[in-house]
């Protein structure tokens, strides 16, 4: 609604006039008003203000509208999101679990975790979808398997609190990839890093959700948890940065050792390069722009579809579907 102008004062000997619009301007003597000129000044004056109390109003009621909305909209995407938050902190005996404050980075020996099969049964259970899948007696070895691969490793998570589900679905991701190969534990492998949210990885400087360097394996928990929320969309950082581990324990590591997982993979590597180029002229892709990168992405990206999306993947390109069963040893199509 139009509010009142600004008032205009004017003075004029030792007289001072107060207006509070044009219509009262006109009614002072001659001699105060001055000219023509005088008087497109004053107009100039209230059309100013009188704009500026019109917009500047409702711009200030949109904002705080605005703001309104996007705090209720936070609200509910949390409520929503409720369900799928770990019920308890997870702050077994350690170093830096008796401090009174939220430490840096908590650091978790794996061999000093000690899960029972039921704890383990019930992360996986809720969040798993894989594993849920599987028969009871491959959910058993998934479990003992599990439990090894958390033994094997250490675990810093750098976040104002650690839970439970964090080492133990991130291990899962592993256990998921490998449950087909008789080497499971990823032995290069001796510590895997755990961030709330993206992070920033240098040299060069970049932001990142995933990735493998040396004998660690980093991974944004806000996005893994989000992936395995959502198992049928093709996206799981979790799976893509184990098929990177994969990679480097059993390809680059020793390029001249002989093994059964090199001989399969080398057979996959001969169809990909046809897919890729099919992929590039498609305009409704199965793969994203970041698989078309190199043939590492591209690797880690099949993996991905192979366990969220089979059926498609399959559909669309069942040599390579076929070959990426013979070097996991698995298919997800009938576990």
């Amino acid at each position: 609604m139009p509010q009142d102008p600004t008032p205009v004062v004017i003075t004029f000997k030792d007289s001072t006039y107060t207006i509070y619009s044009l219509a009262e301007y006109d009614l002072l003597p001659d001699s105060v008003k001055g000219g023509p000129e005088e008087r497109k000044l004053i107009e100039s004056s209230f059309q100013a203000s009188t704009e500026t109390n019109d917009d500047g109003l409702p711009f200030a009621f949109f904002w705080f509208i605005a703001i309104i909305i996007l705090i209720l909209y936070h609200i509910i995407k949390d409520l929503k999101k409720e369900k799928y938050r770990p019920s308890t902190p997870f702050n077994p005996d350690a170093d830096n679990s008796n401090s009174n404050t939220s430490p840096a980075c908590y650091v978790y020996r794996g061999k000093e975790l000690r899960f029972s099969t039921a704890e383990l049964h019930n992360v996986c259970n809720k969040y798993n979808a894989y594993y849920n899948q599987l028969a009871p007696n491959n959910q058993q070895l998934f479990l003992e398997r599990l439990q090894q691969f958390i033994r094997s490793k250490d675990f810093y998570i750098h976040a104002p609190v650690a839970y439970k589900e964090m080492p133990i679905l991130v291990s899962s991701s592993a256990v998921q990839i490998t449950f087909g190969l008789e080497d499971y534990l990823l032995p290069h492998f001796s510590t895997i890093v755990i961030h709330p949210a993206e992070y920033f990885a240098y040299e060069p400087l970049r932001v990142l959700v995933g990735n493998v360097q040396g004998d660690v394996i980093t991974l944004s928990w806000k996005h893994f948890l989000h992936d395995y929320q959502n198992p049928t969309d093709g996206k799981n950082v979790g799976l893509h940065e184990m098929a990177h581990a994969l990679q480097v324990q059993y390809l680059f590591r020793k390029p001249n050792r002989h093994n059964d997982f090199k001989v399969d993979y080398e057979h996959y590597d001969r169809l990909d390069d046809e897919v890729q180029q099919n992929e590039r002229l498609k305009s409704n892709r199965l793969f994203d722009d970041n698989a078309l990168k190199n043939k590492n992405e591209f690797w880690a990206t099949s993996v991905e579809l192979f366990f969220e999306k089979p059926a498609e993947l399959k559909l669309q390109y069942p040599k390579l579907y076929d070959a990426i069963c013979v070097v996991l040893n698995q298919d997800p199509l009938t576990v």
